[in-house]
Formats: structure tokens, sequence, C-alpha cells
């Protein structure tokens, strides 16, 4: 018989193919991680901030920290990322803040730190933890004492760099090299930049000194690129990290380096910029959803995970809390054809290829696959069935399925909504899932996401019911009305636009005002506007640029907050993306 597109199979193909989709359905309640965003894991069983820590057979073990600012924990707890569970270790001999802690042979060494305070003087301890029979052993002393250091190994040797005799003494240049063979210590060529809270991480050999602090570490903080090499004990600079921060956590992952969170004065970030060596250059990632100073960060294959930490505002609170990054360098999420959603039509493209040599489908193993279409990539598929597969490319993602106060949280990039205490929400009542019901009179969300829509291709969407003519729903302070119901007809426009003479609002046809649910589009490629109602393209004109704003995003109302712009109905999934979709 001829199926798939004229694509002939054979009879037992076909069997093959009912017998997998069978044992698919059986795994539809897996949950995963989404590649480019955070997710929640479990969370640590005790809160504390500037932690050390190290990565020993696939398992996180996080040692010491501080619970407040007036005391210390000794505790040791491992987390096992395959089976997302916490388990308590044995206590460190002395609890300590800011040490700095790496691994080597399977042990995790630990060198100075703070302690009985966060601000008591730096010590001179080292410590070794071997996790294979979780028994702490003491070692030699450092010859100086130092906390909130920079550490790196390369090739079997431990340096520290820089940091500082405590919280409020000015840090230290000092690059130290520790033989833990010997247990002895070698002064190398100082750090150009003397700083403390900083992170170090090594690419090929060297080690990368980045961000930090001096004393006044609570008004200045670093965004230095520093780089040493220890083949020649010489000290260049790089270019900056783009967020000057302290207390941050670096990892590698693919050749590439990680700087995640930090602080800068009171303003702690949630920031995840990587750095490129080979190209002396910075990106930025999707920002991690709490915002956190002194997590501790670590890699494992290539998902990332930054753990505790503290956030300052509107409170100053110790965090528990594990989140985990994939950076999408593992193997591909088997979405193939792009429409956010592992399903049916994916095991049809799949089956399709099965024992080809096609590279759209063969994902297994990652990234690149291995030439053949076979049960390694069928796993692959289980794994992810049924499961919804967030776009690289989404950057902001208001789900709206709250069920009350008035913030309304982005999953992707931290950038929440904000909004009346007293909003409505319909944990029921969604398209996917809750949704939001505004009430036309001034109800709202704001928030500070900055889209500049002159910049770049971008995509944005919602779901509606409801509205009526003239009202807003999504809107750009100091900007435009992006999507909106027409004021004569009831149907999709938007009045972004460019900034030429001839150039004007763009309207459709599609009608959003019939108390259906619709989603709604707006996608600009560089070239043209496009409006979408419910996958279908509704409008498109020539529009080779839009004027620009960085203003906030209103979700309800109108750019100008005039009475009736205001929107009544519900709204939901609001996404952004940074390059032009067909939703």
């Amino acid at each position: 018989m001829k199926l798939l597109n004229g694509t002939k199979f054979s009879h037992s193909i076909w069997v093959l193919s009912g017998l997998m989709l069978s044992g698919l359905l059986a795994r539809a309640g897996i949950s995963l991680a989404a590649e480019g965003t955070w997710t929640y894991k479990a969370d640590m069983p005790t809160a504390r901030t500037m932690a050390g820590g190290g990565v020993v057979d696939g398992k996180i073990y996080v040692l010491g920290g501080a619970l407040s600012n007036f005391s210390i924990t000794p505790a040791v707890e491992m987390y096992d990322p395959t089976v997302d569970r916490w388990t308590k270790m044995e206590n460190m001999p002395s609890g300590r803040c800011g040490p700095a802690t790496c691994t080597l042979d399977g042990k995790i060494y630990l060198f100075g730190g703070v302690s009985p305070n966060p601000y008591s003087a730096a010590k001179k301890n080292v410590y070794i933890y071997d996790p294979e029979i979780d028994t702490w052993t003491p070692k030699a002393d450092m010859p100086y004492a130092i906390a909130w250091c920079g550490i790196a190994v390369v090739d079997g040797t431990i340096y520290l760099i820089g940091g500082m005799l405590s919280a409020s003494t000015p840090p230290v240049p000092t690059v130290m090299a520790y033989n833990a063979g010997t247990e002895s210590w070698t002064r190398k060529a100082d750090m150009p930049t003397a700083r403390g809270a900083l992170s170090a991480c090594v690419v090929d050999g060297k080690i990368y000194a980045i961000g930090g602090a001096t004393e006044d570490w609570q008004v200045f903080a670093y965004k230095h690129v520093e780089v040493y090499d220890p083949s020649m004990d010489t000290w260049i600079r790089e270019s900056d990290m783009p967020t000057q921060r302290w207390g941050l956590g670096t990892c590698l992952v693919d050749g590439r380096i990680y700087a995640i969170g930090g602080r800068l004065g009171s303003d702690v970030c949630a920031a995840n910029e990587v750095y490129d060596p080979i190209t002396d250059a910075w990106t930025t990632k999707s920002a991690m959803q709490q915002k956190r100073n002194g997590a501790f960060v670590c890699s494992i294959g290539d998902k990332i995970y930054a753990i505790g930490g503290v956030y300052v505002l509107p409170q100053e609170t110790f965090l528990s809390t594990t989140e985990e990054y994939d950076t999408g360098l593992g193997v591909p999420p088997p979405d193939f054809n792009a429409d956010e959603i592992v399903n049916f039509k994916d095991f049809c493209r799949l089956a399709q290829c099965w024992r080809e040599n096609e590279s759209s489908v063969d994902i297994s193993p990652g990234p690149f696959g291995d030439d053949i279409v076979d049960s390694k990539d069928l796993a692959v598929l289980g794994e992810y069935w049924l499961k919804e597969v967030l776009a690289v490319s989404l950057i902001a993602y208001w789900k709206l399925d709250e069920t009350q106060g008035g913030i309304a949280h982005d999953s992707i990039g931290g950038e929440d909504g904000f909004g009346p205490p007293d909003l409505l929400w319909q944990p029921q009542g969604g398209k996917i899932g809750g949704a939001l019901e505004l009430d036309g009179i001034d109800d709202l969300l704001f928030t500070t996401f900055p889209l500049n829509p002159a910049d770049a291709c971008f995509t944005v969407s919602a779901w509606v019911k409801g509205c009526a003519p003239g009202q807003v729903i999504i809107s750009q302070s100091g900007g435009a009305n992006w999507l909106l119901a027409d004021p004569a007809t009831g149907t999709l426009m938007t009045e972004l636009k460019g900034g030429g003479r001839f150039d004007g609002p763009l309207s459709s046809q599609a009608v959003i005002t019939d108390g259906y649910w619709h989603r709604v589009a707006l996608t600009w490629d560089g070239s043209n506007r496009i409006l979408y109602v419910d996958g279908v393209e509704a409008a498109k004109d020539t529009q080779t640029a839009l004027v620009g704003s960085t203003g906030g995003l209103y979700f309800g109302v109108g750019k100008d907050l005039a009475a009736a712009s205001f929107f009544s109905g519900l709204i939901d999934d609001i996404r952004i993306y940074d390059r032009a979709v067909t939703p």
C-alpha cells in the first residue's frame, strides 16, 4: 500500500510501527526540560549562599555556605540529577562561607573560606572530601588565609586566584599553585586586577577569571575577563562580560563558558551569558527563573545547574531552589515538524525514515546522530512523547496559569508581568490550562521585557477570547499598539509600523471579537509585517524597518492607557520569539 506522501512500506514495518506507537503511548507521563530553558528541580534541603561544591560521578555535592548574615553551616548535601533527589552526607569538619572548591581525581578539595559568620576573617584550612566513603580529611594549612577567590585545575595543579581576607578588606591579586601530591604551594604571576567574589573557568589549559568585586561590593562590580596561561605564567585581558557582577558562577559546556547569576549593588540578576574563547565574544541566553547571587553553579554533560544563593529585594531571602538549564547541545528534541509538541506527526516522520540515513531524524546519540534512524532515535521520541517542546527562539512565555495575585510569571526569561493584586484568574478556563480574565476597566499586566522592534526579527502571539473593537491585546509603552481589534470592524490589526511618510497600520479581515478563542500573532521578518489568526496568514505587507522603542510591554491595554483600549475577556499563552515563526 502507499502511505505517508507516497512512500511505500512493507507490512512488517507497519506492524513494527504499531508496536512502537503503543510503547510511546505508555510513556506519555514523562516530564522533560525544554531546550534552551530553565526548569526547577527538587529543592536543596538547606537554603544557603556562597557554598562550595563539586561534581563526582554525575552527582553534585554542595558544601557549607551561609544560612544568614549571622550563621554558617557545615552541611554537605548531594544531588542526583538522574532521580531528582537530595541526600544528606557527612558534615564538614567546620562550617565555611566562600571557600574555594574543586574536584580532582574523584575527590573534592576545599580551601579557606570564612567562619564562624559571613563577616569573619578568612581561614587557612585545607580539607579533602571523598564522596566514595563519605569522609573528610584535613591537610596541611595554606601559607595564607583567603576566601571568595577563584579556583581552577590545570594538568593536575590547583590554582587559587585573587580573593579577600574578609568581606570588608580590599581584595588581593595573589595567584597560588597547589600540588596535591606534595601539599606544596608556589606563587605565580599576580592577576592584573585584584578582586574577590569572582569565578574562574578552564578552557584548553587557560584559566579565565571573570567578574568579581572590591571591598565596595555593595555598590561596585567588575565585568573584567582576564586570562592566565599557566604554561607561560602570564595574563592577558579579553572582552568584557556584558553584565558586571560579583557572586556569579561559571561552568564549561562544549568549549564555552556560561556565566550565571550574580549581583551589582542591590540588584541581583538572573543573567545567563555565554563566552566563546575562540571568537572572544559574548552572547546572551535564557535567564534563570530565579534571580540569585552566590549560587553554586556546575555542569553535567549538556545540562547546567544553579543551586541555592540569595535574593536581596524586596527582602533578603536565602534560597534552596535548584534550576536545571538545557543548553540544547545534547540530543535534540524529536519535534521534527517544529510545531512545539512531539506527537503522531513526528512518529510518522520517524517511521518514514526508518533504517535510513536521514540527518533531520537521526538525532541520537547527540548531538549529530549515528547515520541511521533506529531504536535509539525511537527511544528519544518516547521520552518526549506528547510533551511540549519549546523552541530555542522562544525568549518570553507567559502561560497565564496562575490562580491568584497580581503577578504573571515568565517561564523563559524571568520578565514577570505585574498588575493589580485582585486580578481574576480562570485556572480551568484557558485555551491551554488557565487564563487571565480582564474586566475592560482597569485590569492590565505590565512587564519590563526589553524588546526593541527595530532591532531584529520577532514574533509575538497570544490566545484571546472576548474583546471589543478598539481594545488592545499587547502594546509597548512609549511605542505602538502591537495587536488590537480594529475600532471599526473588530478585525485583527497592528499599529506597529515603519517611520516612513506612507507607512501606516496593517489591518486584516479576520474578526476576533466574536466570542470564540482565536490565536493572534504578529511577525516581522525584516522585510514584511504579517498578521496571523488561528495559524492562517490574515494580512501582509512590505515593511523593511519598524519604529523602535525600548519601553516595557502592556498586556490588555493600549500604549497610552486610554480607557477605551482596556481589554475585556480572556487572554492566554502569550509568547515572544526572536525570529519570524508561523504560529
